[in-house]
């Protein structure tokens, strides 16, 4: 471990926030400070050490990690690894159970669905009518509230409200119900014995909580971390403010900072040593963690990549300088069935060149009603490979295959029609393509040689760029800046869209 890594593993500061920079060893940090705070710090405590990640995914990997580095026993009741969904859950199920909100149906269903998708009473297509969620009233009961929101009320959902309740009554739920009514229920102000009763719960289960990633917690989750700290646990907060890219669903950075400077958090800065392997990208990640202007390198003709990444999936598919396969469906294309058969015949000629799938295939299978398509999409993918047919006979193969209703399908249009093409031209080359992927997609992820596409970055040498941090797109910029582990080269787009809402500074030494 390095001397920061050290530090932040064994600190014994209540509350800790560790600012870890990109190829710090995030994962690697959790990890060690799990077991040290189970097997040293907390070592007779009867609670348990509890970490909280975002995604499955996430849990997943500090789990497998926590069990090889310390031992199976290290995961065993109370201790655990936990999404902050799971979280919610559990909590909401606390004031269930102890009598503090009944809920529809008297209980908690034992399984919470990620969305109304497979429910016949929800629709995808609202339109102008007001959608419904779970909430409590001013006694405490859970009614209904009309809303607009697509994070309170995301879609599929429900028009009408007593649909909603009845269906919530069945036993069907999802993890947007929890996070409304447990919301909810943490307003001090208005539950006050419902706070109470999750502060109790809290202190007599856990010592110590431990959150990865922690500037992706929206205003719930820094609500739980408040009411964690009210019950006077220890927190260790891990994360770096610069890669908080997910404000679209929810995640609230300034509420992080809220919470950091009210409760005094001793912070341990951890930059990313790891990670880089020449002196010029050491340097240019200790600027962008330190905050300071930097300067950045264009591409030349010649220069090879492992990736290209960019801020959308229309800027890959549109770029013709370099022969960059995109990992993900362009946007100009709609969520027609035709628009999630490409998807799928884009899934079999990524998987060929890069042994993964394409972005969004599990969802556009579910849309299908198919599973595994491979024989279904192999005609299309023939005549795809195939110059001397025209790309029409693609479409139509698609649309015969999938079309198990018969219906006629709404036709592809000139811009689907050019991005087929684009496909065909990329299975057509004498050698593989870079693999293309979007800024979020990248996340967490690292090559050797990245190629950025970027309309705002200056190239030009003397001048040095400076990023904001309370813009969005700007951390987006700094994510893409730091996958490098040898070699960052920025190539102009001259339409990006994100060059006119938010420009990057330029600096003149």
């Amino acid at each position: 471990m390095t001397p920061d890594q050290l530090r932040a593993a064994t600190t014994r500061s209540r509350l800790c926030y560790v600012k870890a920079g990109p190829g710090s060893g995030k994962t690697y940090l959790a990890t060690e400070a799990f077991g040290f705070i189970r097997h040293v710090r907390y070592l007779n405590d009867r609670r348990g050490v509890l970490g909280v990640t975002f995604a499955r995914s996430a849990r997943a990997e500090l789990e497998d990690r926590v069990r090889v580095r310390w031992g199976p026993r290290s995961l065993a009741w109370p201790n655990a690894i936990s999404t902050f969904d799971e979280l919610h859950r559990l909590l909401l199920r606390h004031l269930v159970f102890q009598g503090y909100i009944t809920w529809p149906g008297g209980r908690l269903p034992a399984q919470v669905h990620d969305s109304w998708q497979d429910h016949p009473g929800a629709t995808r297509s609202p339109g102008n009518k007001m959608r419904h969620a779970l909430s409590l009233n001013l006694g405490g009961e859970i009614t209904t509230i009309g809303t607009a929101s697509d994070r309170v009320a995301p879609k599929p959902c429900f028009t009408d409200a007593k649909k909603l309740m009845n269906a919530v009554a069945s036993g069907y739920c999802t993890h947007a119900e929890i996070r409304s009514v447990l919301g909810a229920a943490l307003q001090a102000d208005l539950y006050p014995a419902f706070v109470a009763a999750v502060v109790a719960c809290l202190a007599d289960s856990y010592c110590h909580l431990v959150v990865d990633e922690s500037f992706d917690m929206n205003h719930l989750d820094a609500a739980v971390i408040e009411a964690a700290i009210s019950a006077g646990l220890s927190v260790t907060l891990v994360g770096d403010p610069w890669q908080s890219l997910y404000e679209f669903r929810g995640a609230s950075p300034d509420r992080v900072y809220a919470l950091l400077s009210t409760h005094s958090f001793e912070q341990i800065d951890m930059p990313g040593h790891r990670r880089y392997l020449t002196e010029d990208m050491k340097e240019l990640a200790q600027r962008l963690f330190d905050e300071q202007p930097f300067a950045v390198a264009a591409a030349e003709d010649g220069d090879e990549f492992d990736v290209v990444l960019a801020h959308d999936w229309n800027t890959l598919w549109d770029e013709r300088r370099i022969d960059v396969l995109p990992m993900g469906r362009p946007s100009g294309l709609d969520g027609s069935e035709l628009a999630n058969c490409f998807v799928l015949l884009l899934n079999e000629v990524v998987r060929g060149y890069f042994r993964r799938d394409a972005s969004g295939v599990v969802e556009a299978r579910r849309k299908l009603g198919v599973g595994s398509c491979e024989d279904l999409v192999a005609p299309a993918l023939a005549l795809l490979r195939d110059p001397s047919r025209p790309i029409e006979e693609v479409w139509d193969a698609l649309e015969a295959a999938f079309n198990l209703n018969d219906t006629p399908w709404r036709k592809q249009g000139k811009r689907a029609t050019a991005y087929m093409i684009r496909l065909r031209e990329l299975c057509l080359l004498g050698e593989p393509p870079v693999l293309g992927l979007t800024i979020h997609q990248s996340k967490g992820l690292e090559w050797h040689r990245v190629l950025l596409l970027n309309g705002q970055l200056a190239t030009q040498p003397g001048v040095l760029n400076k990023l904001e941090r309370v813009q969005e797109q700007h951390r987006s910029v700094y994510v893409g800046l730091t996958r490098a582990r040898s070699v960052l080269r920025v190539l102009h787009v001259p339409d990006d869209p994100y060059s006119t809402r938010h420009p990057i500074g330029w600096v003149y030494p």
